[in-house]
């Protein structure tokens, strides 16, 4: 079987359609046609004859399959398999000699170790993404790169740090062209950018700089991306929940749940509960008996688990 570059574009455009399936409705929405189409499509084109270019971009094309079936089981709470997908789609990347592809995945296992509440991992994994593409990454990537690194600071409580390695990924942004940055770095636009800014004031509980962030985000946000939207409007109703305003943010939260529609995403279940937590203090109030109940009704607890 002769492998050629149409091959390598067919299995772009691919995955392609399936992150956009996933920004929409989660990693559990086609996860596991994804993994069919890794397994039965993407790995047998290695088994063909292709030139040194074509095997270039084919095992570039393979990582990042392998990388997005990473996130997809990581959105889905399955970290261990996220994990493992992630280092096969780093071997793959570094196989093909992709430097700033491989800091990518590290900057994913970075977002993925944060998460977890292994900070300092976090911070280390997105220190080597950056040093890793020091000499090749676009400014749209490095700020990707120190964003996860102000996200794992923030979740380690230095506020300090956090700000000035977010204003480092600010500043990287504004220095990048579009026509100039990789097509795959496209989704880190400045909503994004922002979205990441919100998260890391939620988590040093600084709600005024936290809604500075996610009024940015919310509205530069594109359509398509669902899920990214109810992340940053969930951390809203916790930066509201720290100004004492915990009405508010139960309404907010109560649109946001009915707005999700099929979304599939543990993560998206996670902020949820998250959110409850954070107003656990305030159980009496009307609006917060109705999203705690509209949450048990929508996504009770699996058997066995506290609800």
């Amino acid at each position: 079987m002769s492998v050629g570059l149409g091959d390598v574009q067919a299995v772009r455009e691919t995955v392609r359609m399936f992150l956009g399936l996933d920004f929409r409705y989660g990693g559990g929405h086609a996860r596991a046609a994804l993994a069919q189409f890794f397994e039965h499509t993407v790995m047998p084109l290695f088994e063909g004859s292709y030139s040194a270019e074509v095997g270039k971009e084919l095992f570039a094309a393979a990582a990042e399959a392998a990388e997005l079936l990473g996130w997809t089981a990581y959105d889905l709470g399955q970290h261990g398999l996220g994990q493992r997908y992630l280092i096969q789609s780093l071997r793959l990347a570094q196989a093909g000699n992709d430097r700033t592809l491989a800091a990518r995945v590290m900057a994913s296992l970075s977002h993925q170790a944060n998460y977890l509440g292994h900070f300092q991992a976090a911070a280390q994994l997105a220190r080597a993404a950056q040093e890793g593409a020091r000499s090749t990454a676009t400014p749209a990537v490095m700020a990707m790169f120190l964003a996860m690194e102000a996200r794992a600071l923030a979740g380690a409580g230095d506020a300090r740090a956090t700000s000035s390695v977010l204003r480092e990924a600010e500043l990287s942004f504004e220095r990048s062209e579009p026509t100039n940055e990789p097509q795959w770095i496209s989704y880190f636009d400045a909503a994004e950018l922002a979205g990441e800014g919100a998260h890391c004031f939620r988590d040093l509980r600084i709600p005024l700089r936290t809604q500075e962030f996610v009024t940015r985000a919310i509205e530069t946000t594109a359509p398509g991306y669902e899920r990214t939207l109810a992340f940053v409007r969930l951390v809203h109703a916790a930066s509201l929940v720290h100004q004492k305003s915990p009405e508010e943010a139960a309404r907010l939260a109560i649109a946001v749940v009915s707005d999700a529609g099929p979304l599939k995403s543990a993560r998206y279940i996670r902020y949820l509960r998250d959110l409850q937590t954070e107003l656990a203090p305030f159980s009496t109030d009307t609006a917060v008996r109705e999203f705690n109940s509209l949450v048990k009704q929508r996504y009770p607890a699996p058997s066995g688990s506290k609800g």
